[in-house]
């Protein structure tokens, strides 16, 4: 339970949660729940939609970096719904956007959740808390799902030397995005060749680890 009901940050912390209820404490159901008017959502959506007119992305704060981080939610959302479209209504699409892109998140990044699923041991399901009515809306599960189950990513980026850790956590060794440069020293063939392995998985289930990735990158 937090700001936007995202993994955006502390993912290692929520994932590793999600592990142990369902592993040690036996949990079947795992419910991401986002609800209407959420105001995370609604000011990521607007971040990104003056981010868009200004081309500059400040950041002063953890929160204003909570929001920086769910620009991708707000990315498919204007996508979904046409960049003419009210950015009421926009925000209110990247509230649904967002459940699935956490419950995304979730089976991206944790084999053990992965596998409990395949076998059919846990559920992970969406659902949308509606304020003015006092019901959920369950969404059911993500549509990626069938896809996502047949990755490997095995830890969230944070945790991992390719995600520019020097020690699973600490401070990042490779640049303000956590990806290597010019800057950075020579690794050996075969850790560059992990490196390009992993870079390309996630490529391929649309995780950069560059905080300005797009969409429009991939097409």
């Amino acid at each position: 339970r937090n700001a936007g009901n995202t993994c955006t940050h502390a993912e290692g912390s929520m994932v590793g949660s999600l592990e142990f209820c369902t592993g040690k404490l036996g949990a079947r159901m795992i419910l991401v729940l986002g609800h209407t008017k959420c105001g995370a959502v609604y000011g990521a959506t607007n971040a990104y939609l003056a981010a868009k007119k200004s081309e500059t992305a400040g950041v002063e704060s953890a929160l204003e970096g909570l929001l920086l981080d769910l620009a991708p939610v707000a990315e498919k959302a204007v996508a979904d719904m046409g960049s003419h479209t009210d950015a009421d209504e926009v925000a209110a699409h990247a509230v649904r956007v967002n459940v699935f892109h956490t419950i995304d998140f979730l089976l991206k990044y944790s084999a053990p959740l992965r596998e409990k699923v395949k076998s059919g041991q846990v559920e992970i399901q969406g659902g949308i808390y509606h304020l003015d009515s006092g019901k959920v809306e369950f969404m059911g599960r993500s549509p990626q799902q069938s896809t996502l189950l047949s990755t490997n990513l095995g830890l969230p980026p944070s945790m991992t030397r390719e995600g520019g850790r020097t020690l699973g956590y600490g401070p990042a060794a490779r640049g303000t995005y956590g990806v290597r440069t010019t800057a950075d020293g020579p690794v050996s063939s075969e850790e560059a060749l992990k490196m390009l392995k992993a870079g390309n998985e996630r490529f391929a289930v649309g995780a950069p680890l560059a905080k300005h990735a797009t969409l429009k990158m991939r097409e």
